[in-house]
């Protein structure tokens, strides 16, 4: 007598538990020791021993569609929290896209207005160029101490009391890393000159290499420095650069306000701080001209 007909299965597949399984076990042990067992006595007694594993794997049978049921509302649950996770990184994302999208189209439109401005500024290039043509007068008055912008900020670095001799270093460490860090240095890719006043610079709080040398030398000039000075190099690379050169406490101070460097980072004797200096990996090959409010030179 084989297992599947002792508990009448037939050909009814079973979804078989371990404990099912371990009753199965049982029932064809006790059927093997009833076909040996000769006893009459021994025999019932397997027979009622089979009948009861019989009944036990009908009831664990009977709690199959529960537990199934209950498994899958567990898994329901489980994927419906997935879902719910899944629905609000979606929006999470849609929301990224709509903020991204909003930002390249910003770019988009900047970019074109870029283009656009760039196309202008070319096309009138000779007429700003006349009219931003200044004498050697015009251009060493561009250091102006007396400016008003100028002179508002120069008292935010003087301390109390301020004394030239004592306090200088400080007040133009101050004013140059105010130009450094407040101002934003801007590379102008075009064939035009022009010259930013300190007001207009402090109103879009940007400006070119000259720009900010010619603001540096300003300030530093309003604080007492009569040394400072606006040099144009020609680097390297045959670009032209801008920065502010002085002398403090005998020491040369090389100032470039366009790219951040410590105050005193290009500093000592003029042959070592030309030699360390650099912008952009360039190092300077040559000076052009030099000026502040009381010289103008320029070098052949």
């Amino acid at each position: 007598m084989g297992i599947s007909s002792a508990v009448g299965l037939g050909s009814k597949k079973l979804v078989q538990t371990s404990t099912e399984q371990a009753i199965l076990r049982n029932i064809q042990a006790l059927e093997e020791e009833l076909q040996d067992e000769a006893g009459l006595s021994r025999r019932e007694e397997i027979v009622d021993q089979i009948n009861d594993l019989k009944s036990g794997i009908a009831s664990v049978g009977s709690n199959l569609p529960f537990l199934e049921k209950q498994g899958m509302a567990n898994a329901a649950l489980e994927l419906k929290k997935e879902n719910s996770f899944l629905r609000q990184e979606l929006q999470k994302a849609l929301r990224g896209k709509t903020v991204a999208d909003g930002f390249q189209q910003d770019i988009d439109k900047s970019s074109a207005a870029f283009r656009l401005y760039s196309l202008l500024l070319n096309k009138y290039s000779d007429l700003i160029n006349e009219f931003e043509k200044k004498t050697v007068g015009e251009i060493k008055a561009m250091v102006n101490a007396d400016d008003l912008t100028v002179q508002s900020l120069v008292q935010d670095f003087k301390k109390e009391g301020y004394s030239f001799e004592k306090d200088y270093f400080e007040a133009a460490r101050k004013a140059f890393a105010f130009i450094s860090n407040e101002i934003i240095f801007v590379h102008v890719d075009l064939d035009i000159n022009f010259w930013l006043s300190p007001k207009e610079i402090m109103n879009k709080k940007v400006g070119d290499d000259e720009d900010l040398a010619v603001f540096l030398c300003s300030l530093l000039c309003a604080l007492g420095d009569k040394k400072a000075e606006v040099v144009i190099a020609e680097l390297e690379n045959m670009s032209t650069h801008a920065f502010v050169a002085t002398e403090i406490n005998g020491k040369m101070f090389l100032l470039d306000p366009s790219q951040k460097h410590g105050f005193a980072e290009f500093s000592g004797d003029k042959a070592s701080v030309l030699a360390q200096y650099y912008f952009g990996n360039s190092k300077i090959k040559r000076f052009l001209y030099r000026f502040n409010f009381e010289k103008y030179e320029q070098f052949v």
